[in-house]
């Protein structure tokens, strides 16, 4: 059967349960229609329902309606997060948009072509964030156009929206010289100038501690360009909930990831929500959560909810790189802080860099990767 040959729709969706049809000329029996919440199978049942509507216009014997009743009750602001389609079918059925959904604007997009591939934002991204990721890899591998060897972290990055790489600073780790570049490169910037030659020193041994070679490898892969550094931090504390895209001011907010490394003195934790990556992307303002206003608004909703969390953590040799659209928070000691980059493809120039407001100071890396800040 072909999606041609299909056609359905969702009547009502609420808290309680699903209502719809779906015809398929070619079907032999009723097929089994399965609702999922963030990936979840929250209720099942057959289109098998007598719609007089549906065969009064010609849909065969109207028997192809549906009624599933979920197996708990759905928070309203959760309705634009359950997805309904026929098993074993690559078809998601359109649903009425009430005031308590969230707003798509890709949704009439995919209820004609629902396997066609896209970024998950309207504001572009990386190939990584496609919809269609793990099929680009596959051909990308194929020509050589991603080396085979980094098919297993390109696969993890793409599935869960983030990579831990373990030993990545080995042997030595973050040392105490890096503990003093971090320092230096996190701590305010003087207005006038003073301490920018020590700041470019302490760039230059945090480039070398960042763009490691497998490293460098895998951004570039990502990218398809070199790698730059625009902002670092220190994080102590309990870290709020919150995604890469939001954190600069990029024109492009997609087009980055963040790299994170861990403290000699104690491990830091990263707390993931699983599978946002892949959450819609506009809140109930209507805002992106992509960008500054809306991820602080779906990452905060998102947290309140409950959503399942994972849980990582990073010694002193290990990295962890982020996707833009992964929502998640840093927990670390206040004697132990974190340190993320936020890090983007060269062809992606902050806006405070473009508006020629201020001066910045950076350093290269014989990779061609660069920090500026």
């Amino acid at each position: 059967m072909t999606a041609v040959t299909m056609r359905g729709a969702i009547d009502r969706l609420d808290s309680e349960g699903a209502i719809g049809w779906l015809y398929g000329a070619d079907y032999t029996s009723p097929p089994l229609i399965r609702a999922f919440l963030h990936h979840d199978l929250i209720g099942e049942g057959f289109a098998d329902v007598h719609r007089p509507d549906l065969e009064n216009v010609g849909f065969g014997d109207g028997r192809c309606g549906f009624d599933i009743r979920f197996d708990r009750p759905i928070d309203p602001s959760y309705l634009s997060f359950i997805t309904v389609k026929p098993q074993n079918v690559d078809l998601l059925l359109s649903a009425p948009v009430g005031s308590a959904a969230y707003l798509d604007l890709v949704n009439a997009v995919l209820v004609g072509f629902p396997s066609t591939g896209r970024t998950r934002s309207v504001l572009g991204g990386l190939w990584t964030d496609r919809t269609d990721a793990p099929q680009l890899l596959a051909g990308r591998i194929a020509v050589g156009a991603c080396a085979a060897e980094l098919q297993s972290v390109m696969q993890e990055l793409i599935l869960n929206g983030y990579v831990v790489l373990h030993n990545a600073l080995s042997p030595a780790g973050v040392g105490s010289k890096d503990l003093a570049n971090i320092k230096v490169a996190t701590a305010p910037r003087s207005r006038d100038g003073e301490g920018d030659g020590r700041l470019k020193t302490a760039l230059t041994g945090l480039a070398g501690l960042l763009f490691r070679e497998p490293v460098v490898r895998l951004l570039r892969a990502v990218f398809d360009d070199h790698p730059v550094a625009y902002r670092l931090d220190s994080l102590s504390g309990d870290d709020r909930f919150a995604q890469m895209s939001a954190l600069g001011d990029l024109p492009s907010p997609g087009e980055c990831v963040g790299i994170y490394v861990g403290h000699p003195a104690a491990p830091i934790r990263i707390d993931m929500l699983r599978d946002s990556h892949e959450l819609p992307e506009f809140g109930p303002s209507g805002r992106s959560r992509w960008t500054v206003g809306g991820a602080d608004e779906l990452g905060h909703f998102a947290a309140e909810a409950g959503l399942s969390v994972e849980s990582i953590k990073l010694d002193a040799q290990d990295m962890a790189i982020v996707g833009p659209g992964l929502i998640h928070r840093v927990v670390a000691g206040r004697d132990a802080p974190a340190l993320r980059a936020v890090v983007a493809p060269r062809r992606v120039t902050p806006q405070r860099f473009l508006s020629g407001e201020g001066n910045w100071v950076e350093s290269g890396h014989v990779s061609g990767a660069r920090i500026r800040i």
